[in-house]
C-alpha cells in the first residue's frame, strides 16, 4: 500500500510538472525541482490517563519527530518585486512514541513509530529585493498513508483528519535559476492530537514548528 502510494504521489508530481511547464510558456512562470531538509521543534512529553477511580491506568511518552529528506516540485511567478512560489513537497515523518501500562504489575511497555506520508503543498506570496525574497502564506499537508498506534490497546484509537494545515514564513536567496530558501513553518495541528482515550479526544497539546533549508534549480 505505501509503495502505491509512493508511485502515485511521483506520478502526480510528474504530471503537475508537465502542466506548470506548458501553462508555464504561456504565462512567464519558472517551474523546476526541490530538495528540503526539515527540522521539527516539538518536545519530549507525555500524557496521563486514569480510570473511573483515579487511578493511574497509562501513561504515553513522545519522544521526537524525526522528518526525512523531502522532494518534489516549484513554481515560481514574479511581476516587478512582487513573487508568488507554490510547491508539491513529499514529506515522511517518523513520531516515536511509548505507552507505559501501569495497571499490569509488570507495567507492560509499548515502543511504536508512527510514520506518515505527506504530500506537502507551501503557497507562498512575498517581496523580492534584489536576490533576497521575504514571504510568507499558508501551508497544507495531505495525509497519503500512515499507520495505526497502539493497535495492541484496545483502550486507543484514533481520529486524525487527511488534511493539516498550517503558515510558512520564508526568507530567500535568488540566484539566477537558483533559489536556496530558509523557511519557518507553524502547524495549527496539535502533536498527535488525533489520540483517543476511551472515545475521549486526549492528545498532546504542543502545536509542532518545523524549521526547513531547501534548495531548488528552475529548469525555464
Amino acid at each position: 500500500m505505501i509503495m502505491d502510494r509512493k508511485v502515485f504521489t511521483i506520478s502526480s508530481l510528474v504530471a503537475l510538472l508537465l502542466t506548470v511547464c506548458q501553462f508555464g510558456a504561456q504565462a512567464q512562470f519558472q517551474a523546476g525541482v526541490k530538495a528540503a531538509y526539515s527540522l521539527s521543534f516539538a518536545r519530549s512529553s507525555f500524557l496521563l490517563f486514569e480510570d473511573s477511580n483515579d487511578l493511574l491506568n497509562y501513561e504515553i511518552i513522545f519522544f521526537e519527530e524525526d522528518i526525512r529528506p523531502m522532494y518534489g516540485l516549484m513554481g515560481y511567478y514574479e511581476q516587478g518585486k512582487v513573487f508568488v512560489q507554490m510547491e508539491t513537497m513529499y514529506k515522511q515523518t517518523r513520531s516515536r512514541f511509548k505507552a507505559i501500562d501501569w495497571s499490569t504489575p509488570d507495567r507492560t511497555t509499548y515502543d511504536e513509530t508512527k510514520v506518515t506520508h505527506f504530500l506537502v503543498v507551501p503557497c507562498l506570496a512575498g517581496y523580492r529585493l534584489e536576490s533576497f525574497k521575504l514571504g510568507m502564506g499558508p501551508i497544507f499537508s495531505f495525509i497519503l498513508d500512515q499507520n495505526s498506534l497502539f493497535d495492541a490497546i484496545p483502550e486507543f484509537t484514533e481520529r486524525r483528519k487527511n488534511l493539516e494545515t498550517g503558515v510558512s514564513m520564508n526568507v530567500g536567496l535568488k540566484v539566477y535559476r537558483l533559489h536556496i530558501d530558509v523557511n519557518y513553518e507553524l502547524h495549527f495541528n496539535k502533536v498527535a492530537d488525533f489520540v483517543v482515550f476511551k472515545r475521549a479526544q486526549s492528545g498532546f497539546a504542543q502545536s509542532p514548528g518545523y524549521f526547513t533549508l531547501g534548495i531548488s534549480y528552475l529548469f525555464f
